[in-house]
C-alpha cells in the first residue's frame, strides 16, 4: 500500500506543476529517497504515464490523457461542450477546438470541423502544440496564478515558427496584458501562416479556467471579421461555463 501511496503522491506532484521536475526535485518533494523515486519514476516510464525529456526532467506522460479523458466525461465537460463547438464551426465555417496546457503545451481534448468546408487542419484530439504560438495557450498560460506564470515565462523555450511567432518572453507577457484586456486571444498566424485563431476561457463554478475553447480559421480574416468571430467564441465559451456550472462541474 506504501508503494501505491508513493505513485499516486508522485503523479499528484508532477500534475500539479507545469514544468517538468528533476529527479533530485521528486525526490525532496516526496520527502522519499533519490533511489525510491528513481525507481517508481521508472515503472511509469515504462507504462507511459511519465515521461522524460532530453534535460532529465519528468512530466506526466500521454497516456494519461485517456484517463483525464475519462474523468472529463464524468462532469460532462467535453459533452456539454459538444453541442456549442458543433454551432460554432457550423455558423462560422471554422474549426473548434477545446484545449488544455500541459506544461509548456496546449493539448487537445475536443475538436469540430465543418463539415461542409474543402480544408481540414492536421490537428487530431491528443494533438500538442507549443503554447506561445496559439490562441488556446495565451488564453491557458494567462490563467496561471502570478508566481506560477512568472515561472513558465522564464523557462519556456519560445521558438520561432513562423515570421509573426512571438519569440521573447516580455513581448509575450506584454501579449498576454492586452488579452487581458478584451476577454479573448488571437493567434495572428504566429503557429502557422495560413490559420488566424480566436480563443477564450472555459470557467468552472470557482471561475477559474479549467480549459480554452478557440477558432482556427484557414481563410483570410480582415479586422472587422476577427471581432465578429472573438464575440462568437466568448459567447460559445460562456454558454459552456455556464452548463459546466449548472452540472455541478
Amino acid at each position: 500500500m506504501r508503494s501505491v501511496d508513493r505513485v499516486v503522491s508522485l503523479l499528484e506532484l508532477l500534475g500539479s506543476r507545469r514544468t517538468p521536475m528533476r529527479l533530485i526535485e521528486i525526490a525532496q518533494a516526496l520527502e522519499i529517497p533519490k533511489s525510491t523515486a528513481h525507481g517508481l519514476l521508472q515503472t511509469l516510464m515504462a507504462k507511459d504515464l511519465v515521461v522524460r525529456d532530453e534535460a532529465q526532467r519528468y512530466r506526466i506522460g500521454i497516456r494519461l490523457f485517456s484517463l483525464a479523458a475519462a474523468a472529463l466525461d464524468m462532469i460532462d465537460l467535453r459533452d456539454l461542450a459538444r453541442a456549442p463547438m458543433e454551432d460554432l464551426s457550423g455558423t462560422t465555417g471554422c474549426t473548434c477546438n477545446l484545449a488544455v496546457l500541459d506544461g509548456h503545451q496546449v493539448l487537445y481534448i475536443e475538436k469540430v470541423e465543418d463539415r461542409t468546408s474543402a480544408l481540414r487542419l492536421v490537428t487530431q484530439i491528443g494533438t500538442r502544440l507549443p503554447a506561445h504560438a496559439t490562441a488556446l495557450g495565451k488564453v491557458l498560460v494567462a490563467a496561471l496564478p502570478d508566481p506560477e506564470l512568472r515561472g513558465w515565462l522564464a523557462d519556456h523555450e519560445f521558438v520561432r515558427l513562423t515570421p509573426r511567432t512571438i519569440a521573447d518572453a516580455d513581448a509575450f507577457a506584454r501579449e498576454l496584458g492586452k488579452q487581458a484586456e478584451v476577454g479573448y486571444a488571437i493567434d495572428n498566424h504566429e503557429f502557422h501562416s495560413a490559420v488566424t485563431g480566436i480563443a477564450a476561457p472555459v470557467r468552472d463554478h470557482t471561475g477559474a479556467t479549467i480549459a480554452a475553447l478557440s477558432l482556427s480559421c484557414l481563410e483570410p480574416v480582415d479586422d472587422h471579421e476577427l471581432e465578429g468571430l472573438a464575440a462568437s467564441v466568448v459567447a460559445a465559451a460562456g454558454a459552456i461555463s455556464v452548463a459546466l456550472r449548472s452540472s455541478g462541474g
